[in-house]
């Protein structure tokens, strides 16, 4: 997959320090996490069909459900 961090500039891990240590977790969490930040396209949704390949940004990892909370690149509303 792609890659935010050129490790020349800004090594990941040197990102995630510096928002920790500047008491920003939940940046560090984020960052961290897998598709944090990245665009992304909902698929397999039952509950709501409808936002199936709707393209969206990863906003937080949600461990107990194994899901992310995204915000929708259409309009400005967390889903």
């Amino acid at each position: 997959g792609a890659s935010f961090f050129s490790e020349g500039v800004c090594p990941k891990r040197k990102c995630v320090d510096v928002a920790r240590n500047g008491n920003e977790h939940e940046i560090a969490d984020l960052l961290e996490s897998e598709l944090g930040g990245r665009r992304c396209e909902i698929v397999n949704l039952s509950p709501r069909p409808e936002l199936n390949g709707k393209t969206c940004v990863a906003d937080e990892y949600l461990p107990d459900s194994n899901q992310y909370k995204v915000t929708l690149e259409a309009r400005s509303k967390d889903v």
